[in-house]
């Protein structure tokens, strides 16, 4: 839609709900306060209100994706508009010189609840944690009274004035007379297991709120955000699989049993915001937790979906020599190098360094999950033909599980060193530009070695790339596009977003990696090479922001 035609439907929609319009004019003092992909908060003084307000436009409001979050949240908004625990909504203004619609709100002074749990948390008492989770249960309850489901509740989307805790955010909210689910959104933390275990098929609910509301209740209790000394797809693997986040000392024990209720694996086994409101009422706080062992960093609940990790130890590996596959897509071995009694020195989640048992070898065990044998076959054939490459890690061979299973280790040569992302962050001062340049080159020839056979890797990025003794070292295995799961949407489980292809982005799972996207991500660790950065890490992005930002043609 032009801007012209979405003027038009505001002013219309504004007219219809006798919604108050405001001169973009009477607003002085305009300074910008956040700013991500997706869109930008301005604060400024309304000289109608006399007060600070909070303008919040998107970045392209000619984009439908985009007019249509703007739309939602301007209706949801005035639909759960009278509450004390939510944001205020004020109206609605019009740039017309820079052609922007803005949402007219109020505006927190105290910043959001993350920011304000990391600044005062050694200053709240137990009687302020249960009021404030009194708070976001209010404004909860409110809008599920409303009949919409907010999707996106975490403790960026909560803020804080005055003392009072605000739910804003419901741009990617829904009412339930809806059927739509596809506008994903949420941090994998917050998220319901799930719809994280099938986003395509499983409708969020008002369960799914519940359970963001028990995470942000332990955020409460902890100061910190869930799992934050870990990447954002371990987060993902990490709450499917059942793990929570292990309770803090010195929190009341009906606390406790109040969010470990509402994030239970089970949707069905999580009480209602009205059953969570009466339980705040009824805290006991005389009984504290308290756990001498403070190395139980995350507790195992009981998972809903036979989704559990399967960790095993490899018995017996196949060498790729004496691998062959046979028309019907099953894999032959000939013979087999013995794995057993290995001595596993763990370097990562799944990964492990071994010696054979000749004491002569020493390789690096990976284990896998392949949901598509016909998958892996194809890509197995291709890594076969793959000849050896300096800057290439080489594959030996495979390992199953049992006949029948779907787990396979991949016995690949061994590397002692680090990954290019933690090379630049130790070395970066100390390299000079023919150092990086050297670097460059061996990443491009790896990337013509795959090209070569008709390789794709997909998912290049400086996490996946290894300097051992001062080379370049890439795996050869095609694992970002072994290992994605159908029921996560394809921008979920693809590598790091900040190296995706952004056709990848645009097409929202309609589009498959060329090896153009090879050449895209290999533009941007070339500039990660020279910068020593991290890509768009000076930008404070979720994930959904960093897409648009990328998507718009922004580096």
């Amino acid at each position: 839609m032009s801007f012209s035609n979405n003027k038009k439907d505001l002013t219309r929609i504004a007219e219809d709900r006798k919604i108050q319009k405001f001169d973009y004019n009477t607003f002085e003092d305009i300074e910008l306060i956040a700013n991500g992909g997706f869109g930008v908060v301005n604060r400024a003084y309304s000289k109608v209100l006399k007060k600070h307000v909070a303008l919040k436009c998107l970045h392209d409001e000619n984009n439908n994706k985009f007019y249509k979050a703007f739309m939602n949240e301007l209706q949801n908004i005035i639909a759960v508009n009278h509450h004390k625990n939510i944001i205020k909504y004020y109206g609605v203004s019009i740039d017309h010189l820079a052609e922007k619609c803005y949402l007219v709100l109020q505006y927190a002074k105290d910043d959001n609840l993350r920011t304000y749990l990391r600044n005062n948390f050694k200053d709240l008492d137990w009687n302020t944690k249960i009021n404030m989770a009194q708070d976001i249960t209010n404004g909860l309850c409110y809008i599920h009274k409303a009949n919409i489901v907010h999707r996106d509740l975490h403790s960026k989307n909560i803020l804080v004035h005055e003392g009072r805790l605000l739910i804003t955010d419901l741009g990617i909210s829904k009412s339930l007379d809806t059927n739509s689910n596809s506008f994903a959104g949420g941090m994998y933390a917050y998220s319901d297991p799930e719809y994280l275990r099938n986003s395509i098929k499983y409708k969020r609910d008002k369960a799914s709120d519940i359970y963001s509301l028990g995470v942000i209740f332990w955020e409460l209790s902890s100061g910190r955000p869930p799992f934050d000394n870990k990447l954002i797809l371990e987060i993902l693997e990490i709450v499917k699989s059942g793990l929570r986040e292990a309770p803090i000392n010195g929190t009341p024990e009906d606390y406790i049993k109040i969010y470990s209720n509402a994030w239970k694996d089970n949707p069905k086994q999580r009480p209602t915001i009205e059953n969570i409101f009466d339980s705040l009422e009824n805290i006991q706080s005389e009984n504290i937790y308290y756990n001498s062992n403070e190395n139980n960093q995350y507790i195992q609940i009981e998972v809903y979906a036979n989704n559990q990790f399967n960790y095993f130890k490899p018995m017996k590996s196949y060498s790729r020599d004496s691998i062959s596959i046979e028309p019907n897509n099953k894999i032959s071995v000939a013979t087999s190098i013995n794995l057993e009694n290995l001595e596993l020195t763990d370097i990562g989640e799944n990964i492990h360094n071994a010696t054979l048992m000749n004491g002569k070898m020493k390789v690096t065990l990976k284990s896998i999950v392949f949901n598509s044998m016909e998958l892996f076959v194809s890509e197995l054939k291709k890594h076969l033909n793959v000849n050896s490459h300096e800057n290439i890690i080489e594959f030996y061979g495979i390992s199953q599980k049992d006949l029948n299973s779907s787990n396979f280790i991949l016995v690949l040569e061994y590397s002692n060193g680090e990954t290019l992302r933690n090379y630049l962050k130790s070395n970066f001062k100390k390299l000079e530009w023919r150092n990086k340049l050297t670097l460059a080159q061996q990443i491009a020839k790896a990337i013509e070695h795959f090209h070569s056979f008709d390789i794709i890797h997909g998912d290049m990025n400086s996490e996946n790339i290894l300097i051992h003794n001062n080379v370049i070292k890439i795996n050869n295995f095609g694992i970002s596009k072994l290992v994605i799961e159908p029921s996560i949407d394809l921008l979920n489980s693809s590598g790091l977003i900040e190296y995706s292809d952004p056709m990848l982005l645009k097409a929202e799972g309609k589009f498959s990696r060329t090896k153009a996207s090879d050449i895209y991500s290999v533009g941007i660790l070339l500039w990660e090479i020279s910068s020593g950065k991290i890509p768009y890490e000076s930008y404070e992005f979720e994930k959904l922001d960093l897409i648009s930002y990328i998507i718009q043609g922004k580096r």
